[in-house]
């Protein structure tokens, strides 16, 4: 349950966002502080959720990319080829 929450927190804060004024109808004996309570609740799970979303984001961007080293060895490829051609117009 925790690796779950952990890799969709934005969508889990999302659903229970969306819940309160659906139960706020079925409800609507609920004193108000319990909704500011909810409210906070849910700002700090979005602060929490955006953090890491971020730093998954943060993670993500700083991996190596198989196609970075594709890319660097076609530059040494091409590289190789100018020196041939170099050699043979002389």
């Amino acid at each position: 349950m925790n690796s779950f929450v952990s890799k969709h927190a934005v969508r889990v804060v999302a659903a229970v966002a969306a819940l309160v004024p659906l139960l706020m109808t079925w409800y609507p004996q609920v004193p108000w502080e319990a909704l500011v309570a909810a409210a906070a609740a849910l700002l700090g799970a979005g602060e929490l959720a955006q953090r890491t979303e971020n730093r998954k984001t943060l993670d993500a961007l700083h991996e190596t990319s198989p196609w970075d080293r594709a890319a660097a060895r076609q530059a040494d490829l091409v590289n190789m080829e100018a020196e041939q051609n170099a050699g043979q117009a002389d």
